[in-house]
C-alpha cells in the first residue's frame, strides 16, 4: 500500500497541481479519503488495503484512518520484520492504489495517459527506494501506463534498466476495447519486455476502469469512489467478493487464452507471463480444454507450432493462495515448476499471521523436492532473482 505522501512528494505540482493523488485525514464530511484527479477515490475504505490480521467485523464496526493500517504496508523496516516473523526470505511487491489507473476510469484526469505515466513513474521511484532498504529481500514489479504503448515501453525500460525492478505488471484485462492482448498493437510492448528479460505479471483489481469482467458483467458498481465500488454491495450487483471470486478468474482465463491461443507466446518465446491473484485450480481444466479444442479446430492452430499447454509450461506461471486445497491435487497437471504462491499481505483478506504454516499444511502431501519448488525456487526462476 502506498504511503499517504507518495505522489505529493514526487510529482510536478506546476503541471498537475490538485490532480495529484493525496490523502486527507478528515475531509468536509468527516471521513478520511484519498483524492485522485481532484475526485474522491477511497472514502473510509482504504484501511482494508492495509489491515492484514485485523478482525473483519471490527473493521466494519467503526471508522478507521488509513494511517492506522499495518506499518508493513509502507515502511520497509516494518515489512522486513514481518518477513522475519512469518519466516519468509524474500518477497516481490505489487501496488494497490497504483493498480487502478485505467483508461475507462470515471475520473477524467486518469484517462490522460501522460498523467498516468507520471503516477506510475512516481510509484516506481518510491518502490525502488523501498526495496533498497533490503535489496536481497525486497523486490518489486514496475507499473506501466499500457493505455499508451510507447509510454509503457519507456517506463518499463527506465524502471528495469535504471531502477532495477524485477518485473513489469499490467492488469489482467485488455486496455483497449477493440484490441485483446493478442492484437499486434501490444507487440512492441511484449518485445520490449522480452528484451529486458523480465516477466510480465497479470494482476487483477476490483475496479471497472478497463473492459474487464467487473465492468462487462456489472459485478461491482461503477464509481470513481472505490468505497462505493467495493464496499456498497447487495445481492444483485455484488461488490468486492463477486469481483474477486468471479471477475478475477474470468479476466485471467480470457487473457491467458489470448496469450496462448492468440499466438503471443509463439511470437515472443522468451517472454515470461505470471498469472496473479486469480486462483489457480481452474488452470488445469482450461489448459486441457485449450489443447482439446485446438486439435478439434485446426484452423485456429495455423499460427501455432505447439499446444497451448506446452506454451504455458515453457513461459507461464500461476499463483495460488497458500491455503488453496486445489494446489496439491492439481500441481502435476499444471506443472509443479509453474506454481507460485502469494499471501496478499497487507490486504484485509491476507492469510496473516501464519502464511507459511498455511502453505506448508496445504502442500504437505507433495514430495519434498516439489515442496521446495513451490515454497520459493519457482519464484526465483520466474523473476530470475539469482541474477539480481
Amino acid at each position: 500500500m502506498e504511503p499517504a505522501d507518495l505522489w505529493v512528494d514526487r510529482m510536478d505540482h506546476d503541471r498537475w497541481d490538485d490532480l495529484i493523488p493525496h490523502y486527507v485525514a478528515e475531509d468536509a464530511d468527516g471521513r478520511d479519503s484519498w483524492y485522485v484527479g481532484g475526485v474522491r477515490r477511497a472514502a473510509g475504505s482504504a484501511i482494508f488495503g492495509c489491515s492484514a490480521g485485523f478482525d473483519p467485523e471490527e473493521l466494519l464496526a467503526r471508522p478507521w484512518k488509513y494511517t492506522e493500517g499495518h506499518a508493513g504496508a509502507w515502511d520497509p523496516a516494518a515489512r522486513v520484520r514481518t518477513l522475519d516473523d512469518e519466516g519468509i526470505d524474500a518477497t516481490v511487491l505489487y501496488p494497490s492504489l497504483a493498480l487502478t489507473f485505467g483508461p475507462l476510469d470515471p475520473i477524467d484526469a486518469v484517462r490522460d495517459p501522460q498523467f498516468v505515466a507520471a503516477l506510475h513513474r512516481a510509484y516506481n521511484d518510491w518502490i525502488a527506494e523501498f526495496c533498497s532498504y533490503a535489496p536481497d529481500r525486497l523486490y518489486a514489479a514496475a507499473a506501466v501506463p499500457l493505455q499508451r504503448v510507447d509510454l509503457a515501453i519507456a517506463e518499463a525500460q527506465r524502471a528495469v534498466g535504471e531502477l532495477g525492478l524485477c518485473a513489469v505488471f499490467i492488469r489482467s484485462a485488455s486496455y483497449f476495447e477493440d484490441a485483446p492482448f493478442s492484437h499486434p498493437r501490444y507487440d512492441p510492448f511484449w518485445a520490449a519486455c522480452q528484451e529486458l528479460g523480465v516477466p510480465v505479471g497479470l494482476h487483477p483489481a476490483t475496479h471497472t476502469d478497463l473492459p474487464n469482467a467487473a465492468r462487462l458483467f456489472n459485478l461491482i458498481r461503477r464509481s470513481a469512489d472505490m468505497a462505493v465500488t467495493n464496499k456498497v454491495s447487495d445481492a444483485v450487483t455484488g461488490g468486492t467478493a463477486m469481483s474477486i471470486a468471479v471477475g478475477a478468474p474470468v479476466d485471467a482465463i480470457v487473457s491467458l487464452g489470448r496469450l496462448l491461443l492468440g499466438g503471443v507466446c509463439e511470437r515472443f518465446p522468451d517472454l515470461k507471463f505470471l498469472v496473479l491473484e486469480s486462483g489457480g485450480g481452474w488452470a488445469a481444466s482450461i489448459l486441457e480444454r485449450m489443447d482439446e479444442e485446438i486439435e478439434a479446430n485446426p484452423q485456429e492452430a495455423r499460427w501455432l507450432t505447439m499446444k497451448p499447454s506446452e506454451y504455458f509450461r515453457r513461459q507461464c506461471w500461476i499463483s495460488f493462495e497458500p491455503d488453496d486445497p486445489t494446489l496439491p491435487r492439481l500441481a502435476d497437471l499444471i506443472g509443479v515448476d509453474r506454481i507460485l504462491w502469494a499471501s496478499d499481505f497487507p490486504h484485509s483478506d491476507a492469510i496473516y499471521p501464519g502464511t507459511i504454516k498455511a502453505l506448508d499444511d496445504t502442500i504437505a502431501p507433495l514430495a519434498e523436492e516439489v515442496k521446495e519448488r513451490i515454497r520459493g525456487a519457482n519464484a526465483v526462476d520466474a523473476y530470475d532473482l539469482t541474477s539480481r
